[in-house]
């Protein structure tokens, strides 16, 4: 083909036209082999062609294909400029989605119109669809974030001993013997390999020396600091080689801006109700104190000075691993401060106050502040927390340091200590789940484990996923009911109001509290739901591992059921805050009805879009703690489930096989040939 040959347009988009339709047809073939040569479960043709049949297809293919690609490039024919199509990346998640939407139509609403379901199957077909359905959404979030896709070049930064050593070898059997149940666990345990964070939350009213204090903390004035409210949004600040600032806006737009420009976005005066809608902001900067995953976070204020910041202060609160409630020294503790705090212990973070500005009483005063500060909270709270004054004032630098040794570090060390001591005890797990099977590769029908206790096992898994499936109903259904107790809580608000006694409360206060007691009742009936589908999740799993283990005393990662944190809090300044008591509630047996009439005409509307604005959070909220339970039942029972589908269908592996996956269990086991050297079989 020596190129002198040329076509015009015409000619040209019917030669392609062709061209393309022939490699569409070749594409079939090579679908129509493949296929034959695969586990498909629907076959569309019998399997008759031998090895060295498909090995001439798919020759005689590759060399039509680069005739026919020299030929069109010879015509000067621009195939690639005709393509104008969609990423091969693309194209698959797109058929993906297909495929969810197929799981979704198996669901027992959609074959109801067949005919009645027997309740047996339609906890079967629940858990399956949830199965399937969750394998497939495991794989769009692979493709879509690249998720432990680098897993490799990720551990080769790690520590090459303890839990990062065993990492790296999983890692290395897990790639090499195509063992991709396992991948979701592994990638949960390297990412908390890479981050052993500990959020560490200032909480205060405005002016109360937070941004000061971390100030000091850094060893750096990269905080903005003021006498009015300066902070509008949190600020996490987590270690980094060089300062710098990552903002993330609302739609998904992230920015990076040099350190300085923190306060365009984190101050109220340059952004006023945050009005560039700033999501989250992350400070990096290269402190010591960071270096060992501690994170350290920046609220905006609380109080009357307080603009909209609070109520993402209000937000942040339940989320932190460690709660500090700065309290000046030169101020009472007030109902705010232990406001604060009663939502951080019944979040179950850990918390603590620190006396702020200490430099300004003397030693006496400031004695007396904290004796007084720890009574008033056991009295408030029911419980003693631990108390410490500070002081950013070089000349009183003592106090600030001796709360640091004495109360941070100590927190710090157990919690590094607790998490390298979790991180490998689940590493071990993983490692007994993929030794086992390891071992039932190489004796394939031959396995210890009796079939009736596989089948046993799957029917446990299946039950449990139909669970899930269940539980999203049953959220929904208990959000809905939130947002109707509306009547409920103006009940409750009156009786406060028209009581017997002195201590009669004023309207807005009666109404803040009897919203809180709603919003409690429904959130204690979903986190009670969760955390019952938890246990029933972690059961199935154990009975699982039993069945399919059996004498191994090795426990896998537990569900993590103490992990749900975070419950949302009711957005009280939605209420009005400075209601009077009506004189109304003191007239004789009318009283009552009288107060309901005027506090509905008040404030009914504003309750209700609170109680409406609680429900959907409260719904996000819960429905964020089960996808994340998904994932973590998923990781485990995931395993089980391959391996029960292998040793149903598969025979023994070839000698030559056993032998490389006898050589992988001495490398992973650590056996005496092989003390744990990171060993490699070879192909």
């Amino acid at each position: 083909m020596d190129g002198t040959a040329r076509f015009n347009e015409a000619q040209q988009r019917r030669i392609l036209a062709n061209a393309e339709y022939a490699d569409k047809l070749l594409a079939d073939i090579e679908s129509i082999v493949a296929g034959s040569e695969t586990g498909r479960l629907f076959q569309k043709h019998i399997a008759d062609i031998t090895p060295q049949q498909a090995r001439l297809i798919r020759s005689s293919i590759s060399l039509f294909r680069r005739h026919l690609g020299r030929f069109l490039q010879a015509a000067g024919i621009d195939a690639e400029g005709r393509q104008h199509r969609f990423g091969a990346l693309h194209s698959i998640l797109v058929t993906l989605a297909f495929v969810r939407i197929a799981m979704q139509e198996m669901a027992p609403e959609h074959l109801r119109g067949y005919g009645g379901l027997e309740p047996e199957a339609e906890l079967m077909l629940r858990g399956v669809a949830n199965q399937l359905e969750s394998l497939i959404a495991t794989l769009e979030a692979e493709l879509r974030h690249g998720s432990g896709a680098d897993l490799e070049a990720r551990l080769r930064q790690a520590p090459a001993e303890g839990a990062g050593a065993l990492l790296q070898r999983l890692e290395r059997i897990l790639r090499e013997e195509e063992l991709a149940e396992f991948r979701p666990a592994l990638v949960r345990l390297v990412e908390k390999l890479e981050n052993p964070a500990f959020e560490l939350a200032v909480f205060g009213r405005v002016s109360s020396g937070k941004s000061s204090l971390l100030n000091r903390l850094l060893g750096s004035d990269v905080l903005p600091v003021g006498v009015t409210p300066v902070t509008a949004v949190p600020v996490r600040v987590v270690h980094g080689e060089t300062p710098s600032l990552t903002v993330s806006f609302a739609g998904g737009r992230m920015e990076e801006h040099d350190a300085a420009d923190l306060p365009l976005f984190a101050t109220e005066e340059l952004n006023p109700a945050n009005r560039r809608e700033v999501l989250r902001l992350i400070l990096r900067m290269p402190s010591p104190l960071l270096r060992d995953g501690l994170v350290l976070v920046d609220t905006p204020g609380l109080g009357s000075l307080a603009t909209a910041g609070a109520a993402e202060t209000l937000s942040y609160l339940p989320r932190c691993d460690l709660g500090l409630v700065l309290v000046s020294a030169a101020t009472p503790l007030n109902e705010e401060d232990v406001a604060t705090l009663d939502l951080l212990v019944r979040a179950g973070a850990p918390a603590m106050v620190l006396l702020s500005k200490a430099d300004l009483l003397g030693a006496q005063d400031l004695e007396r502040a904290m004796r007084y500060t720890e009574a008033a909270l056991e009295r408030e709270l029911g419980r003693r927390l631990p108390v410490a004054a500070v002081s950013v004032a070089p000349t009183h630098s003592a106090l600030l340091e001796g709360w640091r040794s004495r109360h941070l570090e100590p927190v710090l060390a157990r919690h590094r200590e607790l998490a390298q001591e979790s991180l490998l005890r689940k590493a071990t797990a993983l490692r007994e789940s993929v030794a086992a099977a390891l071992r039932s590769r190489a004796e394939g029908s031959g396995a210890s484990v009796p079939r009736a206790s596989l089948e046993q096992a799957e029917a446990v898994l299946g039950k449990a996923a139909a669970r899930l499936e269940a539980a999203r109903r049953q959220i929904s259904a208990a959000a809905d009911a939130v947002r109707g107790q509306t009547r409920v809580a103006l009940a409750m608000a009156v009786a406060e109001i028209v009581s017997g006694g002195r201590e009669r409360s004023p309207a807005g206060r009666a109404l803040r509290a009897a919203a809180v007691r709603v919003c409690d009742v429904g959130a204690a009936g979903v986190r009670g739901l969760l955390e019952a589908v938890c246990v029933e999740l972690s059961q199935a799993v154990e009975e699982a591992r039993r069945l399919m283990r059996p004498g191994s005393g090795a426990a896998g990662p537990a569900m993590g059921c103490e992990q749900m944190r975070g419950l949302p809090m009711p957005q009280l300044e939605m209420l009005p805050e400075m209601l009077p008591r009506p004189a109304v509630a003191d007239v004789p047996l009318a009283g009552r009805w009288l107060a309901k009439v005027w506090l509905e005409k008040r404030a009914a509307g504003a309750l209700g879009r609170l109680l409406e604005a609680y429900s959907r959070s409260l719904e996000a909220w819960a429905l964020r703690q089960l996808e994340q339970m998904q994932g973590r039942f998923d990781a485990e029972a995931g395993v089980f489930r391959a391996e029960i589908a292998r040793l149903l269908s598969a025979g023994g592996a070839a000698p030559e096989r056993r032998e490389r996956l006898q050589r992988w269990l001495a490398e992973l086991e650590g056996t005496p040939e092989h003390p744990g050297a990171a060993l490699t079989p070879s192909a």
